[in-house]
């Protein structure tokens, strides 16, 4: 598994290292957990997830995201 830690990023910089993971997870084929800021909004994040079919777990009282990567 994968860890990236998005904690040190504002948005939009978090959006786009969040996407830049899961592009490196999808081309390993391997899942990702992403550590995030509890005070900032996952919307974005989670539209994105939810538009591109993908599997995830948030636990927001955490601060993780566990994605699986996307099958062909």
């Amino acid at each position: 598994m994968l860890e990236q830690d998005l904690r040190e990023f504002k948005c939009p910089q978090q959006f786009i290292q969040f996407k830049l993971g899961l592009k490196q997870a999808n081309l390993n084929q391997q899942s990702i957990k992403f550590t995030l800021t509890l005070a900032q909004s996952t919307s974005d994040i989670e539209r994105f997830l939810q538009k591109y079919n993908y599997h995830y777990q948030l636990q927001k009282q955490l601060g993780l995201l566990m994605v699986e990567p996307r099958r062909v």
